[in-house]
């Protein structure tokens, strides 16, 4: 993966030996400037290179309000994250997940750039990690291209796909009124595949050489698969990982 890690290697090298040279030969401190100036123009000139990131569109966000729900991933919209971008991995950045339109926003000063999906291998805002699955992915059981949520990364990989919809109720008195409603499909890797876990009975089939054993773990953690459908699964993914490779 590509980083301005050499770059700044050379950087400090040539900063070191130009202090070397200055502090024995201090005849040459105008050689010494113009040899730092230079490596700084380098220095920078790869920086400008990696800064692709910032070769999207204008973010244009929905003009519309919603009685409830929201098109973004985050109430507070934006977040500190980082991009696998072109291969490259840009870290510290401010910003935006619009999940409606799977829609990845940067915030750059006062712009707000939309990046180009296709170009993106994952992401990760406020502490939560996506990747993108492509084409070659759909052959592993994934549904469709884009991004999902990596709840957990064990050897029975849980990925949700988070999709939202917007439905406009005309009301007598109030008139139209827009609500975001959100939906969540879940995939486990099985093997080589991913399977879909949306229940409870869809991840016991899946488990069924440890039925019983989950069956225990998830009456003894009180887990019902509903109100808090991320948490429990990672649960009884994690353990069973843990009883299968016993």
């Amino acid at each position: 993966m590509k980083s301005g890690l050499p770059a700044a290697y050379l950087l400090t090298l040539i900063f070191h030996s130009g202090q070397v040279m200055a502090q024995s030969k201090q005849e040459d401190s105008i050689f010494y400037q113009s040899s730092v100036a230079n490596t700084l123009t380098v220095y920078y000139d790869q920086l400008e290179d990696q800064s692709q990131i910032y070769n999207g569109s204008l973010y244009y966000p929905l003009d519309l309000n919603f009685q409830s729900g929201s098109p973004y991933l985050l109430a507070e919209k934006s977040g500190k994250g980082s991009i696998v971008y072109d291969h490259i991995l840009y870290p510290n950045l401010n910003l935006v997940y619009e999940d409606y339109r799977q829609y990845l926003v940067a915030i750059d000063q006062s712009f707000q750039l939309k990046l180009i999906n296709e170009r993106i291998s994952s992401f990760t805002i406020a502490d939560r990690h996506f990747e993108r699955q492509t084409a070659d992915s759909l052959e592993n059981g994934i549904p469709s291209i884009g991004f999902y949520e990596v709840l957990y990364s064990g050897r029975s990989r849980v990925l949700k796909r988070t999709i939202k919809k917007i439905r406009e109720v005309l009301g007598v008195t109030n008139g139209l009124t827009r609500f975001m409603d959100e939906t969540g499909d879940y995939y486990l890797m099985n093997g080589k595949k991913y399977l879909t876990v949306n229940t409870k009975r869809e991840l016991l089939n899946i488990m069924n050489d440890h039925r019983k054993e989950v069956q225990r773990f998830i009456r003894k953690n009180n887990l019902h698969f509903k109100t808090d459908r991320d948490k429990d699964l990672v649960m009884v993914a994690a353990y069973y990982d843990q009883i299968a490779n016993n």
